[in-house]
């Protein structure tokens, strides 16, 4: 069978969610790769540099018109998204949501709150495992699991990429609030300051995503044994992404002269680990032991 455009994108990325894929039976594997293309041609319309703000929010209204069905999409790329929804009669609401959470970017505002973190989050990482969990066979009772691993994954970008979003994109996604909170400005940030309170701030955000990690594992151990086997992918995501957060705690966030990730040995390790159930993260707290977020995350 010859190479499809989203095969190109999906093997060109070499992301994490792009790793895991091949671990899946063939038939979700090429649905999969559809969907992250798209995911991927969908950020890269916002990130890529030659774009003028016109031309950004010109490409995702094309892409709106894909998603809804309101053109007729061009051979290529478009097609495949265009035939991934029909064929498995795809909820669009979660792929416009991304969009509409990408074209925020392009004009970026800081989140003041974590309500307006979270809310942003929701947008381009929990409405990507929405659709995401469908794609790989899962059913309804997985969404609650899949919005809080999208927080939990998102978080840890967010902290990994600090620096990156500063000096290439002119992004915070920390909110003011928790800036203010810990005595860390904008321009701390943007010049690298790295100091005690940096390292605070960044060990309050890891916290929450640690939360997240927590009841994303909790909701995945009380799945049913079908949408558990459907979602292995996913729980590999979880493990890689626990461990580089894990990998930040342990250097004290020194995310300014670093990007943390995992190499592919370990990845793989992962990939059996979550194949055979035993995903349980080491010293996980149980969600009470989280209190202290009470009213920190909505």
């Amino acid at each position: 069978m010859p190479e499809t455009e989203s095969d190109t994108i999906t093997r060109n990325a070499k992301s994490n969610l792009a790793f895991t894929l091949a671990n899946l039976p063939e038939d979700v594997r090429i649905h999969m790769s559809q969907f992250y293309a798209f995911c991927r041609i969908v950020d890269d319309i916002v990130d890529e540099p030659g774009m003028s703000p016109q031309q950004r929010h010109a490409a995702l209204d094309r892409w709106v018109s894909v998603v809804t069905g309101a053109v007729e999409p061009e051979p290529g790329i478009e097609r495949e998204v265009r035939t991934l929804i029909d064929d498995l009669h795809l909820d669009t609401a979660p792929m416009l949501e991304l969009i509409a959470g990408c074209r925020g970017d392009i004009s970026p505002v800081q989140p003041a709150t974590r309500k307006e973190l979270l809310a942003y989050s929701y947008k381009v990482a929990a409405c990507v495992g929405l659709t995401s969990a469908t794609v790989m066979g899962a059913g309804d009772a997985a969404r609650d699991y899949a919005v809080a691993l999208g927080y939990a994954l998102q978080l840890v970008n967010i902290l990994r990429d600090v620096a990156e979003d500063c000096r290439k994109y002119g992004r915070f996604y920390l909110p003011q609030d928790d800036m203010e909170l810990f005595g860390v400005t904008r321009e701390d940030i943007a010049e690298q300051r790295y100091s005690y309170r940096v390292r605070q701030l960044l060990a309050y955000e890891a916290a929450l995503a640690e939360k997240y990690f927590c009841e994303a594992d909790e909701l995945y151990q009380a799945l049913p044994a079908e949408d558990r086997n459907a979602l292995v992918a996913a729980q590999a995501m979880s493990l890689i992404y626990h461990t580089i957060l894990e990998k930040m705690q342990a250097d004290e966030y020194r995310v300014f002269e670093q990007r943390y990730s995992v190499g592919n040995f370990r990845k793989l390790w992962f990939m059996l680990r979550a194949r055979l159930g035993t995903v349980e993260m080491p010293a996980m707290p149980g969600l009470a032991d989280w209190n202290f977020l009470k009213g920190k995350d909505n």
